[in-house]
């Protein structure tokens, strides 16, 4: 009996070596259409929306991570700029991996308006520390990690590791755009919902036209001016479900 389990965890030790391997793909996930946005060793999967040499000015890769530095004086301040997917989306779903340090703060944006060397807006996926963060302790819920950054919050029985990675999951199918925490739903909502809308009215919000409803456009990473890091950023593009979305034209389509 020994020897046939010592057989079997060998067979299965390189499968188990491969999957927790960092910004790769398995076979099941390549099946299935999943694209790998960073490979650990370069961001070419990714351009600079403010800056083009964004790997000269905050950006680097280390230990196989996409990771955001800043010095005591550049706390604070965008340095690096936000990274911009090379390639729009429309339904999807995106999976990342992020870390930061104490008080720390980000985001993805998705469904994004905006222009080369523009500050763009759209549905922000938000980051932050929760406990320490000026921002997060002042706004509430609507500021905390898994919202749709000020407007919606997520669910309070969310489950974040402290100064670990974490994943992150935002499906947009349709109308339909949920965001994961660490395997957890922890927000569902609707694009251009009375909901969503009445969300952006009372938030005193500045946003461009067709803001909350659907667009092809790219995902961003934001430099919010704090250190951060991100591995295993991979997507899937997938067909919308039934029903027309809710489309509304708007300037500014982040190209």
């Amino acid at each position: 009996m020994r020897s046939f389990l010592h057989f079997i965890f060998l067979s299965l030790a390189p499968l188990v070596a491969y999957a927790q391997q960092p910004n790769t793909l398995t076979p099941a996930e390549q099946a299935q259409g999943w694209k790998l946005l960073f490979d650990g060793k370069s961001a070419a999967g990714f351009r600079g929306l403010q800056k083009t040499d964004f790997m000269k000015a905050g950006w680097s890769v280390q230990d196989n991570a996409l990771t955001l530095t800043k010095t005591i004086d550049q706390s604070g301040k965008p340095t690096g700029g936000d990274l911009v997917t090379a390639e729009p989306y429309t339904d999807f779903e995106f999976v990342f991996e992020w870390k930061m340090p104490v008080s720390s703060d980000s985001g993805i944006l998705y469904l994004a308006r905006g222009g080369t060397g523009q500050k763009p807006t759209g549905m922000e996926f938000q980051i932050v520390d929760d406990v320490r963060n000026p921002d997060s302790l002042k706004g509430g819920p609507i500021r905390r990690t898994g919202a749709v950054d000020g407007l919606l919050p997520p669910s309070e029985d969310k489950r974040i590791i402290d100064n670990n990675w974490n994943q992150g999951r935002i499906l947009v199918q349709g109308n339909q755009v949920e965001h994961w925490i660490n395997g957890g739903k922890v927000l569902a909502y609707e694009l251009g919902s009375p909901a969503l809308m009445q969300a952006v009215k009372a938030s005193g919000k500045k946003v461009m036209p067709g803001f909350g409803f659907k667009l092809r456009s790219p995902l961003v990473i934001l430099d919010q001016g704090e250190e951060i890091a991100f591995r295993n950023l991979k997507i899937r593009p997938i067909l919308p479900a039934p029903g027309p979305p809710r489309t509304k034209p708007g300037a500014g389509v982040m190209r």
